[in-house]
């Protein structure tokens, strides 16, 4: 069997992903850039869990002062009233060193409560002293929490030289491996016979750690629908208020199509009302205005076409008494035959125009049908220029016309020679007797046509 090759490795899968994770970077930032209604909802929902974080980091924080502040001085004053009542027992009356042995561990024993959160005490001698008749055992609580393990060196030192409470905070160990917080309170306590001694005993906070977790959960839970509300409250108001503006929209596009009966509905009195009332006025102004161009219109085609067809019959006839003399021309002297050739020229420039005239009157009517056919562009120009001729002469202009490439293209003939005969007519009224050279420029997808006048030398 022969050895199976492992395929090159390809970072087609992670190209993939990161061109699916751009296209919908892409997406949202489109949908955020195209709707009003998306941005101002976001914006609405990040100020609003901006001022909640804030809002609730300030009132957890208050709470949890509040809460500490009241658990340590209900702590101290716990343990300076069982530290007044041993030392009042340990003072009034005369007790041996078995006696005091035993009210220091019952002492120990009473300050284990979980209820009221002391979780544990001890008694330690204060090192140090001068030699004292007898020394007992230093009795703690045996649980869980090893008092003695939570005094610091630096409580250690500050006890022994005051004389009220001093307190500290600790992270007091659980069962299960966790830590709960705490305090540890201390103070001196003087045992007739057996010297001066340091009595520790530790609170329990964590009753108001859970409390402070409880309100903290009902106040994220609080924040979190207010800003789900907050953002509905936003999107139906948005809604509300951009629901004339897309009205409005789309009544525009009808416009802009010829449905000129658009018009949007008028609630009320206030803001969008009047934007719908002032739609409905340029709405009515448009279609007033293109009421008035059509009719407007209507009167200029009418007028075109009676001119052109009135003129039919004049021109006529002095075409046809025209070409009478300019078939006799030769009879005529010199310049009475320049004379009716000009006159022949322009009569057939007269026809033209009359012809030109009907087919606009038609166009404007929509009567009028594109009839193409292969023509050769240069042709149509070459004509042009020596229907001009006279013209030309007259204005003392020379004209010049080179071709490039194939001019041959889908045309109608007499429209492109009106197109030409307007610019070749401009060129050389307006050449001030400079030559006039004309380019006939031909390709598969574009002709052009330049004229351009130039000085003479």
């Amino acid at each position: 069997m022969s050895p199976r090759r492992s395929a090159p490795y390809t970072p087609h899968q992670r190209r993939s992903f990161v061109e699916g994770l751009r296209s919908r970077i892409v997406a949202l930032g489109s949908w955020w850039m195209s709707s009003v209604t998306v941005r101002v909802v976001s914006l609405v929902m990040l100020a609003g869990i901006v001022s909640m974080v804030v809002a609730g980091s300030v009132i957890v924080s208050q709470v949890r002062s509040q809460l500490f502040d009241r658990a340590v001085t209900s702590a101290v004053d716990q343990f300076e009233a069982a530290r007044a009542s041993a030392q009042s027992t340990f003072g009034t009356t005369v007790l041996t060193a078995g006696q005091i042995e035993q009210a220091a561990n019952e002492l120990i024993i009473s300050q284990y409560d979980p209820v009221r959160s002391i979780v544990g005490a001890a008694l330690l001698r204060t090192p140090n002293q001068d030699e004292t008749s007898f020394q007992i055992a230093e009795p703690s609580t045996q649980s869980s929490t090893q008092i003695v393990t939570l005094i610091s060196a630096e409580m250690r030192q500050a006890v022994p030289g005051s004389t009220g409470v001093l307190w500290q905070s600790v992270a007091l160990p659980n069962d299960n491996g966790s830590t709960s917080p705490g305090i540890v309170a201390g103070a001196s306590l003087e045992l007739p016979g057996a010297g001066q001694y340091e009595f520790y005993v530790a609170y329990s906070l964590e009753n108001q750690e859970e409390t402070v977790r409880l309100v903290t959960g009902i106040l994220m839970a609080g924040a979190l629908v207010l800003v789900l509300l907050l953002a509905l409250i936003t999107w139906l108001v948005v809604g509300l208020v951009l629901h004339p503006v897309r009205e409005a929209s789309q009544n525009a596009r009808k416009l802009a199509d010829g449905a000129f009966d658009a018009r949007m509905r008028v609630h009320g009195e206030d803001e969008l009302a009047q934007l719908a009332r002032s739609f409905n006025q340029m709405a009515q102004s448009i279609s007033d205005q293109f009421t008035r161009l059509e009719r407007m219109s209507k009167v200029q085609q009418d007028f075109v076409s009676a001119v052109s067809h009135e003129l039919r019959s004049p021109v006529t006839t002095i075409r046809m008494a025209g070409q009478l003399i300019y078939d006799k021309r030769d009879e005529l002297p010199t310049a009475l035959r320049r004379s009716a050739e000009l006159q022949h020229d322009q009569l057939i420039n007269l026809d033209t125009m009359l012809s030109d005239l009907l087919e606009i009157s038609r166009f404007d009517a929509g009567a009028m049908t594109l009839a193409t056919e292969p023509s050769d562009l240069a042709d149509i120009v070459r004509r042009t220029i020596r229907a001009q001729l006279p013209l030309a002469q007259s204005n003392g202009v020379v004209v010049y016309m080179q071709t490039q490439g194939d001019t041959t293209a889908q045309i109608e003939p007499r429209r492109i020679e009106r197109i030409v005969r307007n610019l070749v007519v401009n060129a050389l009224e307006h050449a001030e007797s400079r030559p006039v050279r004309i380019r006939v420029v031909g390709g598969r997808r574009l002709w052009q046509l330049k004229c351009r006048t130039t000085a003479s030398a």
